[in-house]
């Protein structure tokens, strides 16, 4: 597990049960309080001491005790509920560990810090937000976009989705949709411009110390990377297409799912990045493209 994501769930545990804590002590300050607490606590060992030792316990002498302990937290204006941490995750108890596995909540951590070190400085926009009225086919729009929600949530053979058409159809914040959905559903996204992918390829290429591979290392190990307007991106010799097919056949390798959105055709993706990552991207059994023209959606088939 990273460090970051060490410290984030180390950060929210401590606050989480420091919380409780002070919920606890200021109760305690009431003598009344303090009393029932004390006789709550001690009938609980009691239960503890008799399961050690197979012996019979009485639940409901609990009972009584228990309604006077909320009655009276409720009356300083407390919730009994309060007593115990409210963890941020409620599967790990924000250990980041869950049946012995890494828990869910590590991937959606990881996702919001690469979010934030995407750029994109702002909450991305959801499927909820979606207006179709301003496309000259808007059902047909509405089953692509419901596709799309259902690719973010269901196991598919389709790993790399190429959304085309020419700037101001809408394709970014259908990625950020997608971006958004996925994050909902604990993957551990990394959204980035292509201009800052072609920036990172560059700097990965001169630099030299340890710190080099976990430049590149996102874009290898997240679930899904999405890329948005490729193809507007400067090219630099040696470094664009040798890494990016790097990232490219590596996440075929593995399967992983490449999601991106491009003002070029097919022919011009072909033409400025070559064959090799032609092939990777637009391979017939694993790819999907869809190409919006004159805000109207249009189905690509790759035959």
């Amino acid at each position: 597990m990273d460090k970051f994501v060490k410290d984030i769930l180390e950060n929210r545990k401590l606050n989480a049960e420091k919380k409780a804590q002070d919920t606890l002590k200021r109760a305690l300050y009431d003598k009344s309080f303090k009393s029932i607490y004390s006789k709550y606590k001690s009938l609980e060992i009691e239960k503890a001491k008799n399961e050690v030792y197979n012996k019979p316990f009485d639940n409901k002498k609990l009972e009584d005790p228990l309604n006077s302990l909320k009655k009276r937290l409720k009356e300083l204006g407390l919730k009994y509920e309060d007593l115990s941490p409210s963890y941020t995750c409620k599967k790990c108890e924000d250990t980041g560990i869950y049946n012995n596995k890494e828990c869910d909540c590590v991937k959606e951590i990881k996702s919001n810090e690469l979010l934030k070190l995407s750029g994109l400085n702002f909450k991305p926009h959801t499927f909820a937000e979606s207006n179709f009225s301003i496309f000259d086919n808007p059902e047909i729009l509405k089953k692509f976009y419901s596709a799309m929600k259902s690719w973010c949530n269901t196991p598919t053979t389709i790993k790399n989705i190429i959304i085309s058409g020419q700037s101001g159809v809408g394709k970014s914040f259908l990625l950020e949709c997608m971006l958004s959905e996925l994050i909902e559903q604990k993957k551990y996204v990394l959204y980035t411009t292509a201009f800052t992918l072609s920036q990172n390829l560059l700097k990965y290429h001169t630099t030299f110390d340890a710190n080099k591979e976990s430049i590149i290392a996102p874009y290898l190990d997240c679930d899904v990377l999405i890329i948005d307007d490729l193809g507007t991106e400067p090219i630099f010799k040696n470094v664009t297409e040798e890494y990016l097919y790097l990232i490219l056949n590596q996440r075929t390798f593995e399967q992983k799912p490449v999601i991106i959105s491009t003002n070029l055709s097919l022919e011009n993706i072909k033409n400025r990045y070559g064959e090799r990552i032609f092939s990777r991207l637009i391979n017939k059994s694993l790819c999907k493209l869809f190409q919006i023209e004159n805000r109207d959606l249009r189905l690509k088939k790759n035959n």
